[in-house]
């Protein structure tokens, strides 16, 4: 369907996208709807702007589509049948570089432990065939660099866990690898420039940053004598030479704390002026152009947001946010000319469709819905607030009221997200969207040790997963109390992997404040879960402090704060939920508390989905969970006129003074 940019002349006639007015409510969606898995997700334009290749949700199963954009619309597109794929890349026009990440048994120092690896492969469209990349063959390997005309790429890979990486040079048509640099001690991160030449290595030993450089290609590698604590905010997310010079662009969060993007003199190891640093939150990419300069920046405050430097990029997002007003519109990705241009249009109440621009011809045309069957209906709006905790820090959260009710007095959910260390946004959620169209506020708060606020406030976080993080939790409840909006009679806790361990805990530790708790895939035992896999709690961009992230600097007593350790303490009812293939938290910690509450009689409800894993991949199992969800709070904490309280409920005080900014 074509859509006309504003202010430009039609291509041709063509209906109109349904408008609001025209939209039918969510609340006459049946469950299953809501359940719907999106079935395209992370498109992105081949290099010459003919193809986008897409992940395909294809029943439980899921693969990477490739479409060619002068093929009918109703033309199949290519299938890549690959399993655990997490990120994919174009390397030239005809090649699709897959990122896969699986789960295995890790040995470092003698300990035996359950953790990811990656491996890379690359699928040709010509031949149509999917070969594994290097040497290594699936243990630890990431991608430096990628050709833009798909000749070869640059793959940092080590053979075990006590390996730092070295980079190999490997040939995409003929499978041939040859080290262009070897593993240098502590460096486990390495850049190259826009010709796939590395350049620079970085060091995190010892609690600080060292940067490794070389002048040019074939210049020896050096390291500046200057040193960074990291304790002090000194990772570096991102590097990018300016071509033909010893200047670049990094993107870290050495100056304040938050990630900023600033000049940088690789010669003499100097940071130079913010190109963008926002005073709130972490910047999360820079866009680079052609030659190494940055183009813009994406970051989140209460929505996400795109600053644009380039002139013409910045005409083109006006012009873009003019045709679809109110939404956040976001430039997914460009051809190599610059002509054709994915975008991504959509809001925390919309779904959100992609198209496809073709500047020369002006025209755009829808490409696909990840929610086909959302579309056309009215969802609740989504508000960002913020309130004062406990302990005098602001807390960033997203409230959704369910619609035609008045926000008085109302059965509330408090879904914290999942991680720890992750953050809410203000996106499309369907599960946030059911439960409003149930006749439910959900209160989403993105509580001390969020990421996307700058280190300081991920490092409050630290060793306090039942503590100082759950307080959040607590006192977003009582500021919407507060506020009138909230019946302190009528609370559910409710959230999925770490926000599942928080619905658990925070309804053990606090049963006066809720009427059930709702866990899907959440921790129970949380030492058994670092022995498992401690990774499963760390953010990618501190991945270099992991032995902090977890039991804090205090060293933590886990069990103490593990729910399977309290069985007791469980006064409220509880819906459990796992996916029985989930790599992620073994189903094991979900059917352990389970038969210890069993044991002592608590009010307890289990489900366990064979064909899911960490997450639903089948919408029949998500639809039967969202059915339970609903029936299990209809049952306990219903959306209808306020219950009698129970016996052992008492209303938690109201904190007045919080107010929203």
């Amino acid at each position: 369907m074509p859509t006309q940019l504003a202010a430009q002349p039609p291509a041709h006639t063509a209906p109109a996208a349904p408008t609001v007015a025209a939209s039918a409510p969510s609340t006459a969606l049946p469950t299953e709807a809501f359940a719907e898995l999106p079935f395209l997700a992370h498109p992105i334009l081949s290099p010459d702007g003919t193809r986008i290749a897409a992940r395909l949700a294809n029943g439980s199963h899921y693969q990477i589509g490739v479409w060619t954009l002068s093929e009918p619309r109703d033309h199949p597109p290519h299938l890549i049948d690959i399993d655990d794929a997490e990120s994919f890349a174009w390397a030239g026009n005809s090649r699709v570089i897959i990122n896969t990440v699986s789960f295995r048994i890790l040995v470092r120092n003698e300990t035996i432990a359950w953790g990811p690896s990656r491996q890379i492969y690359v699928h040709d469209l010509t031949s149509g065939k999917t070969t594994p990349v290097g040497d290594n063959h699936g243990l630890f390997e990431d991608v430096v660099f990628i050709d833009p005309y798909g000749r070869y790429l640059l793959l940092a890979t080590q053979p075990n866990l006590e390996s730092t990486p070295n980079v190999e040079r490997v040939d995409l048509a003929t499978g041939q690898a040859v080290e262009v640099q070897h593993r240098v001690p502590d460096v486990w991160t390495w850049f190259a420039d826009s010709g796939g030449n590395v350049r620079v290595g970085v060091d995190y030993s010892d609690h600080r940053t060292r940067i490794y450089y070389r002048s040019a290609a074939e210049a020896a590698l050096r390291h500046a004598e200057a040193q960074r604590d990291l304790r002090h905010g000194g990772a570096i997310d991102a590097v990018r030479f300016v071509t033909n010079t010893d200047r670049g662009v990094i993107v870290t969060n050495a100056a304040n704390g938050r990630f900023g993007v600033y000049d940088y003199d690789f010669a003499t190891d100097t940071r130079g002026a913010a190109i963008f640093e926002d005073p709130d939150v972490d910047v999360t990419s820079a866009i680079f152009g052609p030659d190494g300069g940055v183009d813009g920046v994406f970051y989140d405050d209460d929505r996400p947001r795109v600053r644009w430097f380039n002139p013409q990029m910045i005409a083109l997002q006006q012009s873009i946010d003019r045709t679809f007003p109110g939404k956040t519109n976001i430039i997914v990705n460009r051809s190599l000319d610059g002509n054709r241009v994915l975008i991504f249009s959509s809001a925390a109440d919309d779904p959100g469709t992609y198209y496809v621009f073709d500047r020369a011809a002006r025209r755009m045309e829808a490409f696909a819905s990840p929610y086909d069957g959302l579309q056309g209906h009215v969802f609740a709006p989504v508000q960002a607030v913020s309130y004062v905790d406990r302990a005098g820090v602001r807390i960033h959260a997203y409230l959704t009221l369910p619609p035609g009710r008045p926000a008085h007095g109302l059965p509330l959910i408090i879904h914290p997200h999942g991680g720890p260390f992750l953050r809410d946004t203000w996106e499309f959620d369907p599960e946030v969207q059911f439960l409003a169209s149930r006749g439910y506020a959900v209160l989403q708060p993105n509580f001390r040790g969020s990421t996307g606020y700058g280190s300081a406030f991920v490092e409050q976080g630290y060793g306090q997963l039942g503590g100082a993080m759950i307080d959040d939790m607590e006192d977003g409840m009582d500021w919407l109390v507060g506020q009138g909006i909230a019946d302190p009679a009528r609370v559910c806790i409710m959230g999925e992997s770490y926000g599942g361990y928080a619905a658990i805990w925070g309804a053990m530790r606090s049963p006066q404040r809720y009427r059930c708790a709702i866990s899907l895939a959440g921790p129970t035992d949380l030492r058994a879960m670092i022995r498992y896999n401690a990774n499963s709690f760390i953010p990618r961009r501190y991945v270099r402090e992991f032995r902090s992230r977890i039991e804090g600097e205090e060293q933590t007593d886990l069990d103490a704060i593990s729910p399977l350790r309290h069985p007791d303490m469980m006064r409220v009812p509880l819906l459990i939920a796992h996916g029985a293939t989930d790599a992620v938290v073994p189903p094991r910690q979900s059917v352990d508390l389970l038969h210890a509450l069993q044991r002592r009689q608590a009010v307890v409800e289990s489900i366990f989905y064979a064909k899911s894993g960490h997450g639903f991949t089948d919408p029949s199992e998500a639809a039967d969970y969202y059915r339970r969800v609903e029936a299990f709070l209809a049952a306990h904490n219903p959306s209808g006129s306020a219950p009698p309280t129970a016996a052992s409920a008492e209303a938690p005080s109201a904190i007045a003074s919080r107010t929203t900014q």
